[in-house]
């Protein structure tokens, strides 16, 4: 594989390859757990994988339907908060929620008295709180959940003004509890409450699918990954030879979906020539 050097004007990053590994067909989602194990939303297959951090295989869960250990295209998984896997289960129109050894514990669906207040969801994020951000494909918005499965507030809808999602992809969580919608092809950022705060990448994005909130905002989009910092500065673009559909960073350590496999590279950032 191939070295990587990227030069800007106020961060140089050098981006040694790793390792790669996985088989995947059409994978949607990726994430990690604070002990450095990776999951994967193996959508095509409708599977959820758990690998070591060097890449093993430790188990899955695999299988179409709709019971409590199948699926019918998971668009996401989320392992951020390492106690519990949650899965966005797109067509089943549900969260399922599941142990680190991917042991089923519990289902949450979006039906009520009312009718329903989600549906389709896109992609999962749980808070340092216990509380579960989804992205609601049907309605087009944010759906904040608080840990007795309660919802608590809904953000980005049709009344959402400048923060009114288009087309929302991804949701991620940063270290300061903002919250990080890639929709179509911009980043908005939300306060935990829901306030809307900022929007930017548009006419620099052309087709993004993967967001991830750390220190900067990691976006996949195409062959390439952009990082901002939280002004919406682009701070730095790493090309790749392959299409990236999703990102997590950890430990200077970056992950990257593609189409069939994770490749894993170590970033080194120097700044002011240091």
């Amino acid at each position: 594989m191939l070295w990587l050097f990227l030069f800007v004007p106020l961060i140089e990053i050098q981006v040694e390859f790793l390792f790669k590994f996985g088989e995947f067909s059409n994978p949607r989602g990726i994430s990690i757990s604070p002990t450095g194990e990776i999951y994967v939303a193996d959508t095509g297959n409708n599977s959820i994988k758990k690998f070591s951090s060097t890449g093993s295989l430790l188990v899955h869960v695999s299988g179409y339907g709709w019971g409590a250990l199948e699926f019918d295209q998971p668009y996401d998984v989320d392992a951020r908060r390492g106690v519990a896997i949650y899965v966005a289960d797109y067509n089943n129109h549900r969260i399922q929620r599941f142990d680190k050894n991917l042991n089923y514990i519990a289902t949450f669906k979006g039906d009520s008295d009312d009718g329903k207040f989600f549906a389709f969801p896109r992609s999962v994020a749980v808070s340092k709180f216990d509380e579960l951000f989804l992205i609601d494909g049907e309605n087009v918005r944010c759906v904040k959940i608080n840990k007795f499965n309660q919802v608590v507030k809904v953000f980005g809808g049709v009344e959402a003004g400048q923060g009114r999602l288009i087309n929302p992809i991804q949701i991620s969580i940063s270290p300061q509890n903002l919250i990080v919608v890639l929709d179509e092809n911009d980043v908005l950022i939300f306060d935990y409450y829901g306030n809307f705060l900022k929007r930017f990448g548009s006419g620099l994005l052309k087709k993004p699918t993967g967001v991830f909130a750390d220190s900067l905002i990691f976006v996949a989009d195409g062959k390439n990954v952009f990082m901002f910092d939280y002004d919406g500065k682009e701070v730095a673009k790493i090309s790749f030879d392959e299409t990236i559909r999703d990102v997590v960073y950890q430990n200077s350590i970056l992950y990257c979906l593609t189409e069939k496999e994770v490749l894993v590279y170590k970033l080194i950032f120097k700044s002011d020539g240091n």
